[in-house]
Protein backbone atom coordinates (compact mmCIF):
# COMPACT_ATOMS: atom_id res chain seq x y z
CA UNK A 1 0.00 0.00 0.00
CA UNK A 2 1.24 3.51 -0.82
CA UNK A 3 1.06 5.20 2.57
CA UNK A 4 2.73 8.37 1.30
CA UNK A 5 -0.21 9.08 -1.01
CA UNK A 6 -2.61 8.63 1.93
CA UNK A 7 -0.81 10.68 4.57
CA UNK A 8 -2.93 12.17 7.30
CA UNK A 9 -2.43 13.84 10.66
CA UNK A 10 -2.14 11.04 13.21
CA UNK A 11 -1.78 13.43 16.15
CA UNK A 12 -2.61 17.13 16.41
CA UNK A 13 -1.59 18.74 19.69
CA UNK A 14 -2.95 22.23 20.37
CA UNK A 15 -1.76 24.42 23.26
CA UNK A 16 -0.80 21.65 25.68
CA UNK A 17 -0.01 22.81 29.22
CA UNK A 18 1.39 20.79 32.11
CA UNK A 19 1.92 21.96 35.67
CA UNK A 20 3.04 20.11 38.77
CA UNK A 21 0.66 20.97 41.57
CA UNK A 22 -2.72 22.68 41.41
CA UNK A 23 -3.13 26.43 40.77
CA UNK A 24 -2.23 28.93 42.08
CA UNK A 25 0.86 27.21 43.46
CA UNK A 26 1.36 24.88 40.52
CA UNK A 27 4.70 24.94 38.71
CA UNK A 28 4.31 25.29 34.96
CA UNK A 29 6.67 22.93 33.10
CA UNK A 30 5.06 22.83 29.63
CA UNK A 31 3.46 25.94 28.15
CA UNK A 32 1.19 26.14 25.09
CA UNK A 33 2.94 23.39 23.12
CA UNK A 34 1.46 22.69 19.69
CA UNK A 35 2.66 20.34 16.95
CA UNK A 36 1.42 17.58 14.67
CA UNK A 37 2.60 14.08 13.76
CA UNK A 38 1.88 12.80 10.25
CA UNK A 39 1.53 9.19 9.12
CA UNK A 40 4.71 7.76 7.66
CA UNK A 41 6.79 10.67 8.92
CA UNK A 42 8.89 11.55 11.97
CA UNK A 43 8.77 14.70 14.05
CA UNK A 44 11.80 15.21 16.30
CA UNK A 45 11.41 17.10 19.58
CA UNK A 46 14.78 18.61 20.43
CA UNK A 47 16.22 20.45 23.41
CA UNK A 48 18.45 20.19 26.46
CA UNK A 49 17.49 18.13 29.48
CA UNK A 50 14.77 20.01 31.33
CA UNK A 51 13.20 21.50 28.21
CA UNK A 52 9.92 19.62 28.73
CA UNK A 53 10.31 17.06 25.93
CA UNK A 54 9.63 13.90 27.94
CA UNK A 55 6.96 15.53 30.12
CA UNK A 56 5.06 16.46 26.95
CA UNK A 57 4.98 12.85 25.75
CA UNK A 58 4.08 11.45 29.17
CA UNK A 59 1.23 13.93 29.49
CA UNK A 60 -0.20 12.90 26.11
CA UNK A 61 -0.24 9.25 27.20
CA UNK A 62 -1.72 9.95 30.63
CA UNK A 63 1.37 8.63 32.41
CA UNK A 64 1.84 11.50 34.87
CA UNK A 65 0.46 11.12 38.38
CA UNK A 66 -3.00 12.66 38.26
CA UNK A 67 -3.03 13.93 41.85
CA UNK A 68 0.20 15.84 41.38
CA UNK A 69 -0.18 17.00 37.81
CA UNK A 70 -2.59 19.24 35.93
CA UNK A 71 -2.73 18.65 32.18
CA UNK A 72 -4.80 21.02 30.06
CA UNK A 73 -4.97 22.01 26.43
CA UNK A 74 -7.27 22.79 23.55
CA UNK A 75 -6.94 19.29 22.05
CA UNK A 76 -4.71 16.30 21.36
CA UNK A 77 -6.57 14.72 18.45
CA UNK A 78 -5.47 11.17 17.62
CA UNK A 79 -6.52 9.49 14.37
CA UNK A 80 -4.96 6.01 13.93
CA UNK A 81 -5.61 5.88 10.18
CA UNK A 82 -7.51 7.80 7.54
CA UNK A 83 -11.24 7.33 7.95
CA UNK A 84 -11.03 6.03 11.52
CA UNK A 85 -12.66 7.80 14.43
CA UNK A 86 -10.66 10.64 15.96
CA UNK A 87 -10.32 10.73 19.75
CA UNK A 88 -9.04 13.50 21.99
CA UNK A 89 -6.35 12.01 24.22
CA UNK A 90 -6.87 14.76 26.79
CA UNK A 91 -10.49 13.67 27.31
CA UNK A 92 -10.06 9.90 27.63
CA UNK A 93 -10.66 8.23 30.99
CA UNK A 94 -8.21 5.67 32.38
CA UNK A 95 -9.82 2.60 30.75
CA UNK A 96 -10.15 4.32 27.36
CA UNK A 97 -6.52 5.42 27.50
CA UNK A 98 -5.39 1.86 28.31
CA UNK A 99 -7.18 0.62 25.19
CA UNK A 100 -5.16 3.07 23.07
CA UNK A 101 -1.84 3.01 24.92
CA UNK A 102 0.31 0.01 24.12
CA UNK A 103 -1.57 -0.84 20.92
CA UNK A 104 -2.29 2.14 18.65
CA UNK A 105 0.25 4.30 20.50
CA UNK A 106 3.40 2.84 22.00
CA UNK A 107 6.42 4.38 23.68
CA UNK A 108 10.10 3.53 24.01
CA UNK A 109 11.22 4.80 27.40
CA UNK A 110 14.62 6.28 28.12
CA UNK A 111 15.47 3.99 31.05
CA UNK A 112 15.01 0.32 30.03
CA UNK A 113 16.07 -1.18 33.37
CA UNK A 114 13.30 0.66 35.21
CA UNK A 115 10.75 -0.16 32.49
CA UNK A 116 11.37 -3.89 32.12
CA UNK A 117 9.98 -6.29 34.74
CA UNK A 118 12.87 -8.19 36.35
CA UNK A 119 10.64 -11.20 37.14
CA UNK A 120 9.61 -11.97 33.54
CA UNK A 121 11.59 -13.24 30.56
CA UNK A 122 12.28 -11.05 27.55
CA UNK A 123 9.89 -12.88 25.21
CA UNK A 124 7.10 -12.77 27.81
CA UNK A 125 7.38 -8.98 28.05
CA UNK A 126 7.78 -8.36 24.32
CA UNK A 127 4.78 -10.57 23.50
CA UNK A 128 2.56 -9.25 26.27
CA UNK A 129 0.82 -6.70 24.04
CA UNK A 130 -0.24 -9.41 21.59
CA UNK A 131 -1.65 -11.59 24.37
CA UNK A 132 -3.47 -8.84 26.25
CA UNK A 133 -4.75 -6.66 23.42
CA UNK A 134 -4.85 -8.94 20.36
CA UNK A 135 -5.87 -12.30 21.82
CA UNK A 136 -2.72 -14.14 20.73
CA UNK A 137 -1.98 -17.51 22.28
CA UNK A 138 1.13 -18.00 24.40
CA UNK A 139 2.83 -19.81 21.51
CA UNK A 140 1.87 -17.20 18.91
CA UNK A 141 3.09 -14.39 21.14
CA UNK A 142 6.39 -16.19 21.75
CA UNK A 143 7.04 -16.75 18.05
CA UNK A 144 6.23 -13.13 17.23
CA UNK A 145 8.41 -11.90 20.11
CA UNK A 146 11.42 -13.91 18.95
CA UNK A 147 10.98 -12.65 15.39
CA UNK A 148 10.86 -9.05 16.63
CA UNK A 149 13.91 -9.54 18.87
CA UNK A 150 15.80 -10.73 15.79
CA UNK A 151 14.68 -7.65 13.82
CA UNK A 152 16.10 -5.26 16.42
CA UNK A 153 19.45 -7.02 16.46
CA UNK A 154 19.34 -9.38 19.45
CA UNK A 155 21.88 -12.15 18.64
CA UNK A 156 20.67 -15.74 19.04
CA UNK A 157 17.18 -14.41 19.78
CA UNK A 158 15.55 -17.82 20.30
CA UNK A 159 17.91 -18.53 23.20
CA UNK A 160 18.02 -14.98 24.55
CA UNK A 161 14.22 -14.88 24.63
CA UNK A 162 14.27 -16.90 27.85
CA UNK A 163 16.72 -14.54 29.56
CA UNK A 164 15.76 -11.99 32.21
CA UNK A 165 16.58 -8.26 31.99
CA UNK A 166 19.45 -8.45 34.50
CA UNK A 167 21.16 -11.10 32.37
CA UNK A 168 21.73 -8.86 29.35
CA UNK A 169 23.60 -5.61 28.72
CA UNK A 170 22.11 -2.12 28.85
CA UNK A 171 22.23 -1.80 25.08
CA UNK A 172 20.39 -5.09 24.63
CA UNK A 173 17.78 -4.05 27.18
CA UNK A 174 17.14 -0.94 25.12
CA UNK A 175 16.67 -3.10 22.02
CA UNK A 176 14.17 -5.23 23.93
CA UNK A 177 12.21 -2.07 24.77
CA UNK A 178 12.19 -1.14 21.10
CA UNK A 179 10.96 -4.63 20.16
CA UNK A 180 8.19 -4.39 22.75
CA UNK A 181 7.05 -1.05 21.35
CA UNK A 182 7.07 -2.16 17.72
CA UNK A 183 5.48 -5.59 17.97
CA UNK A 184 1.91 -4.25 17.85
CA UNK A 185 2.68 -2.25 14.68
CA UNK A 186 1.40 1.01 16.22
CA UNK A 187 -0.03 3.98 14.36
CA UNK A 188 2.13 6.28 16.52
CA UNK A 189 5.44 5.49 18.19
CA UNK A 190 6.89 7.87 20.78
CA UNK A 191 10.62 7.23 21.14
CA UNK A 192 12.28 8.94 24.10
CA UNK A 193 16.05 8.86 23.50
CA UNK A 194 15.79 5.27 22.18
CA UNK A 195 19.41 4.96 21.03
CA UNK A 196 21.18 6.66 23.95
CA UNK A 197 22.59 3.43 25.42
CA UNK A 198 23.67 1.97 22.08
CA UNK A 199 27.00 2.18 20.29
CA UNK A 200 27.04 3.97 16.93
CA UNK A 201 26.87 0.76 14.87
CA UNK A 202 23.81 -0.60 16.67
CA UNK A 203 22.32 2.90 16.73
CA UNK A 204 22.51 3.04 12.94
CA UNK A 205 20.90 -0.41 12.68
CA UNK A 206 18.05 0.57 15.02
CA UNK A 207 17.38 3.82 13.16
CA UNK A 208 17.33 1.92 9.89
CA UNK A 209 14.90 -0.63 11.35
CA UNK A 210 12.61 2.13 12.63
CA UNK A 211 12.58 3.76 9.20
CA UNK A 212 11.94 0.42 7.49
CA UNK A 213 8.97 -0.36 9.74
CA UNK A 214 7.69 3.16 9.28
CA UNK A 215 7.70 2.69 5.51
CA UNK A 216 6.14 -0.75 5.89
CA UNK A 217 3.09 0.18 7.98
CA UNK A 218 2.87 3.96 7.62
CA UNK A 219 3.68 4.52 11.29
CA UNK A 220 4.07 8.06 12.59
CA UNK A 221 6.90 8.71 15.02
CA UNK A 222 7.69 11.33 17.65
CA UNK A 223 11.43 11.11 18.27
CA UNK A 224 12.67 12.83 21.43
CA UNK A 225 16.40 13.50 21.42
CA UNK A 226 19.22 15.94 22.06
CA UNK A 227 21.36 14.41 19.29
CA UNK A 228 21.11 16.59 16.19
CA UNK A 229 23.01 14.00 14.19
CA UNK A 230 20.17 11.55 14.81
CA UNK A 231 17.67 14.28 13.89
CA UNK A 232 19.34 14.75 10.52
CA UNK A 233 19.22 10.98 9.95
CA UNK A 234 15.62 10.19 10.85
CA UNK A 235 13.39 13.28 11.13
CA UNK A 236 11.20 15.04 8.59
CA UNK A 237 10.17 17.95 10.83
CA UNK A 238 11.67 19.39 14.02
CA UNK A 239 10.19 20.99 17.14
CA UNK A 240 12.78 22.83 19.25
CA UNK A 241 11.80 23.25 22.92
CA UNK A 242 13.33 25.44 25.60
CA UNK A 243 12.12 25.83 29.20
CA UNK A 244 8.76 24.23 28.45
CA UNK A 245 8.03 26.27 25.32
CA UNK A 246 8.30 25.63 21.61
CA UNK A 247 10.83 28.17 20.30
CA UNK A 248 11.08 27.00 16.69
CA UNK A 249 9.43 24.56 14.29
CA UNK A 250 10.07 23.62 10.69
CA UNK A 251 11.31 21.00 8.27
CA UNK A 252 14.56 19.26 9.15
CA UNK A 253 16.31 20.95 6.21
CA UNK A 254 15.18 24.44 7.24
CA UNK A 255 15.97 23.98 10.93
CA UNK A 256 19.41 22.46 10.46
CA UNK A 257 20.54 24.67 7.57
CA UNK A 258 18.79 27.98 8.29
CA UNK A 259 17.92 28.20 12.00
CA UNK A 260 15.99 31.32 12.99
CA UNK A 261 16.08 31.14 16.78
CA UNK A 262 19.32 31.90 18.71
CA UNK A 263 18.78 28.77 20.83
CA UNK A 264 18.60 26.55 17.74
CA UNK A 265 21.74 28.25 16.42
CA UNK A 266 23.50 27.62 19.73
CA UNK A 267 22.52 23.94 19.73
CA UNK A 268 23.90 23.50 16.22
CA UNK A 269 27.10 25.41 17.07
CA UNK A 270 27.75 23.09 20.02
CA UNK A 271 27.80 19.96 17.84
CA UNK A 272 31.36 18.70 17.19
CA UNK A 273 32.33 18.56 13.51
CA UNK A 274 35.42 17.08 11.93
CA UNK A 275 36.01 20.08 9.69
CA UNK A 276 36.19 22.48 12.65
CA UNK A 277 39.40 23.17 14.59
CA UNK A 278 39.22 21.93 18.16
CA UNK A 279 39.13 25.45 19.60
CA UNK A 280 35.95 26.42 17.71
CA UNK A 281 33.51 24.16 19.62
CA UNK A 282 30.98 26.42 21.32
CA UNK A 283 29.02 25.87 24.52
CA UNK A 284 25.75 27.46 25.59
CA UNK A 285 26.46 29.51 28.70
CA UNK A 286 24.35 29.03 31.81
CA UNK A 287 21.65 26.41 32.20
CA UNK A 288 17.93 25.76 31.69
CA UNK A 289 16.04 27.97 34.19
CA UNK A 290 14.37 26.45 37.22
CA UNK A 291 10.60 26.12 36.54
CA UNK A 292 9.99 27.95 39.83
CA UNK A 293 11.90 30.95 38.50
CA UNK A 294 9.79 33.50 36.65
CA UNK A 295 11.83 35.13 33.90
CA UNK A 296 10.52 38.39 32.41
CA UNK A 297 10.64 38.73 28.65
CA UNK A 298 12.12 35.94 26.55
CA UNK A 299 12.94 32.89 28.68
CA UNK A 300 16.18 32.36 26.74
CA UNK A 301 17.46 35.92 27.03
CA UNK A 302 19.79 35.32 30.06
CA UNK A 303 21.79 32.86 27.91
CA UNK A 304 21.35 34.53 24.52
CA UNK A 305 24.31 36.31 22.89
CA UNK A 306 21.88 38.28 20.69
CA UNK A 307 19.65 39.60 23.49
CA UNK A 308 19.01 43.36 23.59
CA UNK A 309 18.66 44.92 27.02
CA UNK A 310 15.38 46.73 27.50
CA UNK A 311 13.72 44.66 24.83
CA UNK A 312 14.37 40.92 25.10
CA UNK A 313 14.33 41.04 28.92
CA UNK A 314 11.01 42.90 28.97
CA UNK A 315 8.79 41.68 26.13
CA UNK A 316 7.83 38.00 25.96
CA UNK A 317 7.83 36.88 22.31
CA UNK A 318 4.92 34.98 20.77
CA UNK A 319 5.32 31.97 18.51
CA UNK A 320 4.79 33.47 15.05
CA UNK A 321 4.80 32.23 11.50
CA UNK A 322 8.11 32.41 9.65
CA UNK A 323 6.89 30.92 6.36
CA UNK A 324 5.23 27.71 5.20
CA UNK A 325 5.15 25.17 8.05
CA UNK A 326 7.70 27.30 9.92
CA UNK A 327 7.38 29.20 13.19
CA UNK A 328 9.72 30.90 15.64
CA UNK A 329 9.52 32.55 19.07
CA UNK A 330 11.99 35.44 18.95
CA UNK A 331 11.67 39.23 18.79
CA UNK A 332 14.75 39.60 16.59
CA UNK A 333 14.54 36.61 14.25
CA UNK A 334 13.97 38.73 11.12
CA UNK A 335 16.99 40.96 11.65
CA UNK A 336 19.17 38.05 12.74
CA UNK A 337 18.16 36.10 9.65
CA UNK A 338 18.93 39.03 7.40
CA UNK A 339 22.35 39.40 8.99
Amino acid sequence: MDFKSQQHNVLEVERLNVSFGAPPRGVSVVRDVSFKAVSGRTVAIVGESGSGKSVTSLALLGLLKARRTVVTGDAARFTPSGGQTTVDLLKLDASQMRAVRGTAITMIFQEPMSSLNPSHTLEYQVGETLRVHHGATRRQAREAAIAMLERVGIPDAARRADSYPHEISGGMRQRVMIASALISRPALLIADEPTTALDVTIQAQILEELKRLQDEIGMSMIFITHDLGVVAEIAHTVVVMYAGQVVEQGTVADILQYPNHPYTRALLASVPRLERPRSSLEAITGRIPDPLQEIPGCRFHPRCSFAVKGRCDVQAPELESAGDDRSVRCLRWRELGAA
